[in-house]
């Protein structure tokens, strides 16, 4: 008899069941990917068509991210009582309709309460998804399912969505981007629906951490309105301004009382268990890391690309899309290398290495930069990220105990979508801090007695008094204004590259915490064998 818990399509006991499973998870989730990268590059045609000042601009996307983050740490606690299909079908349904709203919005209120609906739907589809997949998967098969959901969701989302984006931002509306959206997740929710079997439910050991979730999304959403808000020109008095203040100070209070909340309870939100062992906390820092880069870098990337070399966004699009392709190929090299025995920490460390070297070369850009170094940094940074992205996911898992492997999977999300979220935050304050710097340098080098900037200025004054066939005052002023410009251009840029070159640092901390932390695991078995 057929019913929401047993469609009876197809048996769970086929062999093709998880991998219709599979391609379920692979369709929704690369939509879920998709609609975040569609912003990067079509975020100024939204904002011009619907009108929106920066701070407006800023909340379309940073509501989006809110519900993802907010949502992410609650999914597994909420399928685990409801059950996963059920709460994966809600995810996928909620994600359609919104991005419906989104495609007719027609005001700033439209199209954020759509956007925050959107990144819940979202946030239920990210840590569910790969649930699922743990579920219907051995642990011989997981290394290859792990890299075939990162390969097209991730490697395809952008391989695929940052060309398809610029494509349709440049040459029709942002709007065919949700109308695309919409129906194709919807198909994925009717196929949750009508193949998916409903998980056994698990026994409550209490009440719903309702107080667990309340100070954890008090904190979540203080502290992302602050670093976001507090860098801005718009904010009267910057990080002093009292309502920036208290949203610091009520993110530390939550996060404090939020703590407190889940060492006591018997079924908490976020199992604090998981970060005794040393190499689950430190491969939940990478994911952090990674998250940033796999987001935060590639919207740099697009920004520098879009503005800084006034590139098409077709253009833009194209060039970025290197960075996708990459990451897909070196995710599946990765299961291969892991099949064949090589190990997973090597791989994470190979990652990391290679991901750290492309922030450095990074430091190369400039005003003047060409696309074949943008794209060999680019092609470095994916096959970063697809070798290590994988790897540091099953090592991950595999230190968590049995009982907790979903809630690894779901916290190794979430921490992958905060990488994504706070690390784009963390490298625009860092970013405005050194861009201000670098002007304020670069400013003292437009003196009219260095011979430098003399022979540079003779040069510009002669293309518009002789070229241009502008009079000599006129001539004077657009060639200072030229050179200014192209100074302020540099600044910004090398304050991105000044951001990503700290964060680089920091990866590199990590990288050798990990290979400290394996070591002493391997010696301390050695220990044990003898």
């Amino acid at each position: 008899m057929r019913s929401w818990a047993r469609p009876n399509v197809i048996s769970s006991s086929s062999p093709l069941y998880p991998h219709l499973i599979l391609l379920n998870v692979l369709i929704t989730t690369f939509f879920a990917v998709f609609s975040a990268v569609s912003t990067m590059i079509a975020g100024d045609s939204i904002q011009g068509e619907l009108g929106l000042s920066d701070t407006q601009s800023i909340w379309v996307t940073t509501l989006y991210l809110l519900g993802i983050n907010t949502t992410v740490p609650t999914a597994t606690w909420l399928s685990d009582h409801f059950g996963y299909k059920k709460m994966y079908a809600v995810g996928v349904f909620l994600f359609a309709s919104s991005s419906f709203l989104v495609a007719l919005s027609q005001g700033f209120w439209l199209i954020s309460a759509a956007r925050l609906l959107e990144g819940i739907g979202a946030g239920l589809i990210f840590p569910v998804g790969l649930a699922l997949l743990t579920q219907n998967f051995s642990k011989q098969q997981l290394p290859l399912i792990l890299s075939l959901y990162i390969s097209t969701v991730f490697g395809a989302g952008f391989g695929i969505g940052l060309p398809m984006t610029g494509f349709i931002a440049q040459y029709t509306t942002w709007r065919v981007l949700f109308w695309i959206m919409a129906p194709c997740s919807l198909v994925g929710g009717i196929l949750c629906a009508v193949l998916h079997e409903e998980t056994e439910l698990v026994e409550q050991k209490g009440s719903f951490d309702i107080w667990g979730l309340l100070t954890f999304s008090i904190f979540i959403a203080s502290l992302l309105i602050a670093l976001t808000l507090g860098p801005l020109k718009s904010t009267t008095s910057g990080w002093m301004t009292p309502y920036i203040l208290c949203c610091f100070f009520l993110a530390a209070i939550s996060f404090v009382t939020h703590i407190l909340i889940e060492r006591r309870h018997t079924d908490p939100l976020i199992p604090l268990v998981l970060f005794q062992n040393p190499l689950f906390a430190v491969s939940a820092i990478a994911m952090f890391l990674l998250g940033m880069s796999v987001f935060a870098s590639i919207s740099l990337t697009v920004d520098y690309m879009l503005h800084a070399l006034l590139y098409e966004k077709f253009v833009t699009g194209k060039i970025a899309m290197v960075y996708g392709l990459t990451m897909a190929v070196c995710s599946i090299a990765a299961n291969i290398l892991i099949k064949k025995k090589v190990p997973v920490a090597f791989l994470t460390l190979l990652g990391l290495s290679l991901l750290v070297l492309s922030y450095f070369l990074n430091n190369r850009l400039d005003w003047q930069t060409g696309p074949a170094q943008v794209i060999q940094i680019l092609c470095l940074r994916g096959i970063g990220v697809g070798l290590a992205l994988g790897p540091i996911t099953i090592q991950g898992i595999t230190n968590a105990p049995k009982a907790l492997e979903n809630n690894a999977a779901t916290l190794l999300t979430f921490a992958r979508q905060v990488g994504g979220t706070y690390g784009g935050t963390l490298i625009a304050i860092i970013s405005i801090k050194r861009t201000i710097f670098h002007a304020a340098h670069f400013s003292e080098q437009t003196n009219t007695q260095i011979p430098g900037y003399k022979n540079t200025f003779d040069k510009v004054f002669d293309h518009y008094f002789s070229d241009v066939s502008t009079g000599g005052i006129e001539s004077a002023a657009q060639a200072y204004g030229r050179i200014a410009k192209n100074l302020s251009t540099q600044a910004y840029i090398q304050g991105q590259n000044d951001a990503l070159i700290i964060f680089g640092y920091v990866t590199a901390c990590i990288g050798v915490l990990i290979a400290i932390l394996t070591l002493h695991r391997v010696w301390k078995k050695r220990q044990r064998e003898t």
